[in-house]
């Protein structure tokens, strides 16, 4: 009887440590290889996007709820650098890399490559749609216009044809980023 407990112990010990195990060497093996091409992509990046301003970084957070865009961020940067091979694959990786961006990437990281990774319809970068819809530079945007930046990404082939939309998802953001000012206070 006891060597059936022992054994019995042995088992889920080994079923509990198998994933933390799984994943460290997954962090080793692939993600942190990649370490050095997220930096470059900072690097090369726009300077304000690579720190987007206050008021766009408040409502990228809005877009996403509060949080900060790691899940984003990890699908923009595994599918960048790594091939596809099925869906469930797919979702594996956006789960393994959503924790490790988490992880590994500061706030200020993962907020510049979300706006610099960010698909504004015609190209990446908030600062290059902040041009292309006003014609100023990112640090330079009212609050309503960083903010209708912020929501464009979030699907710019639709708002592009229907700006009635895109002002429908402006204003949620705005009302989200002041609920989240009252709610610090």
């Amino acid at each position: 009887m006891k060597r059936r407990a022992k054994v019995l112990i042995a088992i889920v010990c080994t079923l509990m440590l198998a994933p933390a195990v799984a994943f460290l060497i997954y962090d080793a093996l692939v993600f942190w290889p990649h370490r050095d091409h997220m930096r470059t992509v900072l690097e090369n990046a726009d300077p304000l996007d690579r720190s987007p301003p206050s008021k766009v970084r408040a409502y990228i957070r809005a877009q996403h709820d509060g949080a900060l865009p790691s899940a984003v961020v990890a699908r923009q940067l595994h599918s960048r650098w790594l091939p596809r091979r099925g869906m469930l694959d797919w979702h594996v990786r956006s789960f393994l890399w959503e924790r490790l961006v988490s992880l590994h990437l500061s706030q200020d990281e993962v907020l510049g490559l979300y706006a610099s990774l960010a698909y504004n319809g015609k190209g990446q970068g908030l600062n290059s749609l902040s041009q292309r819809l006003f014609t100023k530079p990112l640090d330079a945007l009212s609050d309503e216009e960083a903010a209708m930046v912020v929501a464009y990404t979030w699907a710019p082939g639709l708002y592009a044809q229907h700006p009635e939309r895109l002002r429908a998802r402006t204003d949620i953001l705005l009302s989200r980023a002041r609920s989240s000012q009252l709610n610090a206070l």
